[in-house]
């Protein structure tokens, strides 16, 4: 993959944009985009100077904007402002967080313990080879020692729980990752 998107033209000139995807992009395309969205999300983060408006909106009350004129809100508006920002960080946090663990890929490795070791055992079942018809030994994957190693499988869940939380976010805030 290859992108270049030039800066903003001062003038209403388009700016230029050129993509280039390649066919091996696209074998795990949530990771390639992973790879993309992550630094963006930490470039927007560093130098955001906003946050979206139904996180002020939600923070400041209902009509917000139209209470401007009352001192009451006058002195509590930046107390507000500061609230929805904290709640932005949290949410941008969130996101980052996601796709730092979709660019790592190994996090699943942590919920995994101890040392397993297989062997494959014949088993009394025959199967005809498909290519060439002949009838051929089956085997079975035996663990050789089962309590040697451990999976968690509910702290991974949790984990794939948050990183869900991330990308569902990231959808739900897309049209709001501007600065």
């Amino acid at each position: 993959m290859k992108i270049n998107i030039g800066k903003f033209k001062k003038t209403n000139d388009r700016r230029k944009i050129n993509v280039q995807i390649d066919y091996y992009d696209t074998w795990s395309l949530d990771h390639t985009l992973a790879l993309v969205i992550y630094p963006a999300l930490i470039q927007l983060k560093n130098t955001k100077q906003g946050i979206p408006s139904e996180l002020v909106n939600d923070v400041g009350g209902e009509y917000w904007s139209e209470q401007d004129s009352f001192d009451f809100y006058k002195e509590t508006h930046q107390e507000s402002w500061e609230i929805a920002a904290k709640r932005w960080d949290e949410t941008l946090d969130k996101m980052i967080w996601a796709f730092e663990q979709l660019i790592k890929g190994d996090y699943d490795d942590k919920y995994h313990h101890g040392t397993s070791d297989y062997d494959w055992v014949k088993t009394d079942k025959t199967f005809p080879n498909p290519i060439t018809g002949k009838i051929e030994d089956t085997f079975q994957m035996v663990d050789k020692d089962p309590n040697a190693h451990w999976y968690d499988h509910a702290g991974h869940m949790l984990h794939d729980e948050k990183i869900q939380e991330g990308l569902e976010l990231f959808g739900k805030y897309f049209r709001s990752l501007w600065d």
